[in-house]
């Protein structure tokens, strides 16, 4: 057994401290001195057009992640924290649980695509649901692999 997966449980609060971790310093920006904020939007940056009609504020800043984002990193959080209960039903899954997680990616681009194409214009809310569930999906399947083995080769 490889030693990452030794100790399940401190890997898990890894893991756990790392999602929100990350998640903290993209809410951080508006509560830092100008040259900290600018240092962690340019950090982010290459991972999020950063937008301000589609970013939250905070605080009366620009935090360094859109709404989308938000979402995503959010649900990277929940996932890790809830891998233990959906390991399960990854498991029962087996094989089929790529699929789970690409159907997870189709609500986010049904959002994007309707609004590329001006079938309809998507609000923050939905930008950020679509994220929280392709976030949680992501983060499970991926803790779970790391967690438990389950990594094809």
């Amino acid at each position: 057994m490889p030693a990452f997966r030794r100790n399940r449980r401190l890997n898990w609060v890894g893991l756990l401290a790392a999602t929100t971790t990350v998640l903290l310093v993209a809410l951080s920006p508006p509560l830092l001195s100008p040259t900290w904020r600018a240092a962690i939007m340019h950090g982010f940056s290459p991972l999020c057009h950063q937008l301000p009609s589609r970013s939250p504020i905070l605080y009366g800043g620009q935090i360094a992640i859109c709404d989308r984002c938000v979402g995503i990193y959010l649900g990277l959080v929940v996932g890790v924290a809830t891998v233990g209960g959906a390991h399960r039903l990854w498991v029962r899954l087996g094989a089929r649980d790529r699929f789970v997680l690409l159907g997870s990616l189709v609500p986010m681009a049904v959002d994007w695509i309707g609004t590329v194409l001006g079938l309809w214009n998507n609000g923050p809310i939905s930008r950020a649901l679509t994220g929280l569930l392709f976030g949680v999906v992501a983060a499970s399947f991926v803790a779970d692999r790391l967690l438990w083995g389950r990594i094809e080769e």
